[in-house]
């Protein structure tokens, strides 16, 4: 499952299985990606890969981080689920623009999602909100192609967009009018409303070294759009982000 609220979960960002690999495994990698949504600045971080499924239950990596679910086949190539985890959050300390802000808290996270998977064609819808009082949710759609799938090779083409409702973009992207009086860069106070978020491009390389090792590398772009792109926190409107990972099917 693809879904990315967060700085980091930026659709694959190697949290997320390749179609390819849609099988239990276990591996890890490094991503690079903005510090938050907006950044100039980026960071490396480790990034955990993991997918088990055992009848409905299932643990995964398809946000992004590590979460637990349900799911279950309801029509050929297409299956629905629920399924609770982690989000990620925000430092203040990270930019100059953020001083006074405030941090955002890791949380937790809750939602249902429906995945369609027609051949090399991959497809979901997913609603994610989180756990914490006013932190919003956000509904994401996300697709995919295999152009290339030859031997030891896969590789796929993707693209998403991401909405979220008003208490998301208030958290993500607002300035209250306490915020701005605390601001060290002067922000003005900004209401977002709900609505469009971003969109995001992906294309991901999977090289089987065997029949158990595989090595996934991502490179993407993501745009913020609508009023979270117009938010005076946003330093960069457009960031791409990428990673490699090894991992062990079984």
């Amino acid at each position: 499952m693809i879904n990315d609220p967060r700085s980091l979960c930026l659709c694959f960002l190697l949290g997320t299985v390749p179609p390819a690999m849609a099988q239990d495994l276990v591996g890890g990698g490094i991503a690079v990606a903005p510090w938050y949504p907006g950044a100039d600045s980026y960071r490396i971080v480790p990034r955990p890969l993991v997918n088990f499924q055992r009848g409905p239950f299932f643990i995964s990596t398809g946000q992004g981080l590590p979460g637990v679910g349900l799911k279950m086949n309801v029509a050929p190539d297409v299956a629905v689920g629920v399924r609770i985890g982690l989000g990620l959050g925000r430092d203040e300390k990270r930019s100059e623009r953020l001083e006074g802000l405030g941090d955002i808290d890791s949380h937790a996270e809750y939602g249902v999602f429906a995945e369609w998977k027609p051949g090399r064609w991959s497809a979901s819808i997913a609603y994610s909100q989180a756990a914490k009082s006013g932190y919003g949710g956000t509904l994401s759609l996300r697709g995919s192609y295999a152009i290339w799938q030859q031997g030891r090779h896969n590789v796929q083409v993707g693209a998403g967009l991401e909405w979220g409702n008003s208490d998301h973009m208030q958290t993500w992207f607002g300035v209250t009018p306490e915020q701005s009086a605390r601001s060290g860069a002067g922000l003005a106070t900004y209401r977002p409303s709900s609505g469009l978020r971003s969109g995001v491009a992906f294309a991901s390389w999977t090289y089987r070294l065997t029949e158990r090792w595989h090595v996934t590398s991502v490179l993407g772009a993501q745009t913020l759009v609508g009023d979270a792109a117009d938010s005076p926190i946003v330093e960069r409107k457009t960031a791409a982000y990428g990673g490699v990972g090894l991992s062990y099917s079984f």
